[in-house]
Parts: structure tokens; C-alpha cells; sequence
């Protein structure tokens, strides 16, 4: 038996924080780039002819999906019920009630949950029996945790399997929040998670864990991006990571650099395999001031593209020397973190931004990576400001 787990698709997004100097091949590649990652691994299952897909959570970016991703979707369903492979979807917070909207027609190889926890089973092509239990969202919040509404552990079938899009977390929390024990508690032998788009292993044996997203949507989701082909193994079911994102998102930090043309000559020799959107830290303490004047003004930046690098786009150049931000000059370390903390501790961020800003926005401040964004911009105005002799 094998099977494919493959959260968070989010089929129709546009990436966030790129400019409108992209060259046009390169727009078509990412405007393409979600579609591209769903239609290899759609591929790669045929060929490897696995029994079943799970898909938890957030195949679709929104609700409301185009006339082009329909086709998309439901011509890639109907391959799959011609190789006699079946579909198991449900719905997150990004697309949550989608099956309520008008979409063209899928095949009878497509099992949808709806927002009762329920129960699908199948036989494989080994003749091994299958229970397959989940849930849909149909709002966008998930404040009630469901784990405990997953019956416990079918004792006439080989394998049980549970689908779940949401967080570790407490009730109230926004997505569908559970704790790990509570899944143990159900006995089941693999729980296919979704709605982090990092891959994520909660527990080893049995696993519970997150397959990540498929393709990187923004430049803090760097790295390979792909789903999980799982295979039985002496009883267990054992995940094996399959990349097939078409464009990778990293980040470079250089610790030393002079010049432009030694920066040209670096990201030249930087190793890639696929289209790379990259962000380069530079963080010399010590550049000559012309050269950090042209870093300021986006004039290498816009060098270093017209220079048509070989499968990369350089997305940021940012000037982040290590020695910039010392807090001893004119703020007491201390007495920052104290502060800090004071506010974290009386201001919960996320039931603010929870009921005021969009999900992609709200979720970028809650992972921390938001926060770490704004240390860097903190840095820069600190050191634009000695530079002025605002200090």
C-alpha cells in the first residue's frame, strides 16, 4: 500500500513581495508555478500508481476559484479515476466551503468531507482495508479543536488514517486547534496534517505531521517544496519527501563583500537547480560609503537584474551589517526586553490582527518571521539615522 499526502496546494495564489520589474517569462513561470507543482505530483502518483491522495486543507487559495484552475483541477481528477486512484479532499481556512460554489464536475474517484468529522474507507490494491477520517472547514475561523470528535481507532481495517487541517494549540485558538495527545489517544496509524506550509514531524511513530505546502508562495518559505509519498513498512506507515516545486525561494547572507562586481561574481557561482527567487543579506560591518549609498538607493539592485542571472531573480538586497544594532549606545538592553516583554504579555497581537488584516498578512506576524522582519527594518533605520547624525 502507498498512498500520497499532500497538503496545502493553494492552487491560484499569486506570490507576494515581488515588484513589478519581473521579466515576462519569469511572470508566466510563477503565475503557472502552483498549477506546475500540483499537475508533477498528479504525474509522479500515476506513475507510481499509489491507491489514494489525501489532500488536507487549502487545495485552493480562496472560496472563489478561477474558470482556468477548475479545468485545472477537475481534468487532473479525472486522470487520477481513469488510473483507478482515489481523492481524498477536504477544506481549509483559505478555501473553506469551496465545494458550495459552482465548479465544473468532478469524478466519483473524489471523496469531499464536509464539516462533520466522517468516515471514508477503501480497499487497496493489495487488498488491504483503509479508514479514512476528516473534516472540512466552512468559515474561515476553526475555533472549536475537533480531534476529539475522531472516533477511536477501527478495529476492522488494516490502517486508519486521519486528515486534519489546523495547529497544535488551545480552544479558541483560529484553526481547528488540538494537541498531540489527544491524536495518540485515537490510535490511528498516520495523520496527514495541513495548514503549515513548513514540513513538520509532531510524532515519529505514528507519524503526525505536516507535508508543508508544494510550492514556496513568498520569500519566508524557502527551500524545496513537495508532498509525501508514504509507503508500508513493517506496520508502520513511513513518509519520504518528494520535491516538485518548479521555483524555489532562498535566502543568502554574505558576511564579507566589497564591491558590486565581487557581489556579481558571487551570486554568479551560486548554485541552483531550479528558477531561485533569492534575498541577499549582505552583512559586511564595514562597506565603503559609496558602495552602501547605492545599496540604499536600489541602483544594484537594479544592476544585478539587468545582469539576467542564470535561473535566479534577486527579490531583496538588503544591508543588515552585523555590529549595527548595539543596544548599549543609547538603549539598555534590559530595560528593551522588559518593555518588549511587557507589551507581548498584555497585547495578544493575534486577536487583533485576527479581525482586522487578510489571513496571508495575519499569519506572517504569527509565525515570528513578521516579528524578524521587523528587527531588520529596526537595524537599517537605526543605522540610516547615524549615518544622518539623528542619533
Amino acid at each position: 500500500m502507498k498512498f500520497i499526502h499532500a497538503g496545502d496546494v493553494h492552487l491560484g495564489n499569486p506570490f507576494s513581495g515581488l515588484d513589478q520589474q519581473l521579466p515576462y517569462e519569469l511572470k508566466k513561470q510563477i503565475q503557472n508555478a502552483t498549477i506546475t507543482a500540483f499537475t508533477t505530483m498528479i504525474d509522479q502518483a500515476i506513475n507510481s500508481a499509489v491507491d489514494f491522495i489525501l489532500l488536507p486543507g487549502d487545495l485552493y487559495n480562496s472560496t472563489q476559484t478561477s474558470p482556468i484552475i477548475q479545468d485545472v483541477v477537475s481534468t487532473q481528477f479525472e486522470r487520477l479515476n481513469t488510473a483507478k486512484i482515489a481523492v481524498y479532499l477536504s477544506f481549509g481556512n483559505h478555501d473553506f466551503a469551496a465545494d458550495t460554489q459552482p465548479h465544473l464536475p468532478w469524478p466519483d474517484n473524489v471523496h469531499v468531507f464536509n464539516q462533520d468529522v466522517h468516515t471514508y474507507q477503501l480497499s487497496t490494491q493489495d487488498d488491504k482495508l483503509v479508514a479514512i477520517t476528516g473534516f472540512s472547514y466552512q468559515t474561515q475561523r476553526q475555533t472549536k479543536g475537533l480531534a476529539g470528535d475522531f472516533p477511536i481507532r477501527d478495529r476492522q481495517v488494516d490502517y486508519h488514517i486521519g486528515m486534519y487541517h489546523g495547529t497544535v494549540g488551545t480552544e479558541g485558538d483560529a484553526y481547528a486547534p488540538f494537541n498531540v495527545s489527544d491524536m495518540l489517544a485515537k490510535r490511528y496509524d498516520y495523520w496527514a496534517l495541513g495548514h503549515i506550509h513548513v514540513r513538520q514531524t509532531l510524532n515519529q511513530v505514528p507519524f503526525i505531521g505536516y507535508s508543508g505546502n508544494m510550492q514556496g508562495l513568498n520569500r519566508k518559505e524557502t527551500g524545496e517544496k513537495g508532498y509525501y509519498l508514504v509507503e508500508e513498512n513493517n506496520q508502520q506507515l513511513i513518509p519520504h519527501f518528494v520535491p516538485v516545486a518548479p521555483i524555489l525561494w532562498d535566502t543568502l547572507c554574505i558576511d564579507e563583500m566589497s564591491s558590486e562586481d565581487e557581489l556579481i561574481q558571487y551570486l554568479a557561482t551560486f548554485p541552483r537547480e531550479k528558477m531561485t527567487l533569492l534575498s541577499v543579506i549582505i552583512q559586511a560591518n564595514h562597506l565603503p560609503e559609496s558602495f552602501k549609498q547605492r545599496l540604499y538607493s536600489h541602483i544594484i539592485l537594479d544592476k544585478l537584474r539587468q545582469e539576467e542571472l542564470d535561473r535566479i531573480w534577486v527579490v531583496k538586497l538588503i544591508y543588515n551589517p552585523k555590529d549595527v544594532l548595539s543596544f548599549t549606545d543609547n538603549i539598555d538592553q534590559q530595560y528593551w526586553q522588559e518593555a518588549f516583554n511587557e507589551i507581548d504579555h498584555h497585547f495578544r497581537i493575534d486577536d487583533y490582527l485576527s479581525n482586522q488584516v487578510p489571513t496571508d498578512i495575519r499569519e506572517f506576524f504569527l509565525d515570528g518571521v513578521g516579528m524578524d522582519s521587523i528587527k531588520i527594518r529596526m537595524k537599517q533605520i537605526i543605522e540610516e539615522r547615524r549615518q544622518n547624525h539623528e542619533d
